[in-house]
């Protein structure tokens, strides 16, 4: 499995309020389980926070927060629906935020 690839969420309780997940996790960890970041539609987040990755997919616009993390079954997680390699620097800056002072 590879960092930074697009999920949708099977997790029935969330799914509704955060309809994908994104892989934050780095590739050489290889436990059964996988960090993820809770998506939603960015039109529900506020544009005020650098620990928030931003990108668009299928023609709309999404928000991944750092902040709301889960762990996950890698059963839970299907074929991906896109890698997003392009949010590298952005994900290495916002943990960067949250870690180091």
């Amino acid at each position: 499995m590879a960092r930074l690839n697009l999920y949708k969420n099977h997790l029935h309780k969330l799914a509704e309020s955060y309809p994908y997940l994104l892989d934050i996790q780095n590739d050489q960890l290889q436990v059964g389980t996988r960090i993820v970041a809770l998506v939603r539609p960015s039109s529900s987040m506020p544009d005020i926070s650098i620990t928030t990755l931003r990108f668009s997919y299928a023609g709309k616009h999404y928000s991944a927060s750092l902040l709301d993390l889960l762990t996950v079954s890698e059963r839970h997680l299907n074929s991906p629906l896109a890698q997003l390699d392009g949010l590298k620097a952005a994900l290495t800056n916002a943990v960067d935020f949250i870690f180091v002072d």
